[in-house]
């Protein structure tokens, strides 16, 4: 597909105006995160580029409107952005599984993970499909303590101290998929 061309300011404006053809300027600002003025800049080129429209409805009140273009745009950056989103989690899986496989052949049969939300999410799951003979693994808040028969940790959020305790093997999820994924 071709590269667009619009930055990714002109499409929070574009997708603010999609989801909600009643925005004003101040409106759409607060919701893309930029400055009134800039919103005011961006709408400007918008139009000029054929975008968005606008209708004067009272002396003091416009109504933007997505052009076919401006809807075409929207639909193809949320492709793209999908494409990205799939490849990166595609990424991040393999990564995982690369880190848990090398474990595992190294004998390693205990695994913690430590953290909570989506990267935890993502290591069980992993867990769960590669179905190595013997592996357990849990999941624990980043309050919780690690036990001392546990073998490896694995940390899933970005908050949690890497120091080895008790000697501990923590591996840094966060930090090698960073690394892949960049």
């Amino acid at each position: 597909m071709a590269k667009s061309s619009i930055s990714e300011k002109e499409f929070g404006v574009i997708r603010c105006l999609g989801e909600n053809e009643e925005s004003n300027q101040r409106l759409i600002a607060q919701r893309a995160g930029i400055s009134l003025g800039l919103t005011n800049l961006i709408i400007q080129r918008l139009i000029k580029k054929g975008y968005i429209k606008f209708r004067q409805l009272t002396p003091k009140k416009i109504q933007y409107i997505l052009t076919s273009k401006g809807m075409a745009e929207k639909a193809e950056k949320s492709y793209n952005f999908t494409l990205r989103t799939i490849r990166t989690l595609k990424t991040m899986r393999e990564q995982i599984q690369r880190i848990i496989l090398e474990q595992y052949q190294k004998g390693i049969r205990k695994f913690v993970i430590k953290g909570q939300g989506e990267l935890a999410d993502l290591i069980g799951t992993t867990f769960k499909d590669l179905d190595l003979d013997g592996v357990s693994y849990s999941v624990i808040d980043v309050k919780q303590q690690v036990k001392k028969n546990e073998t490896v940790i694995l940390l899933a959020d970005e908050n949690l101290s890497r120091n080895k305790r008790n000697g501990e093997q923590i591996i840094d999820v966060i930090s090698i998929l960073s690394e892949a994924v960049s």
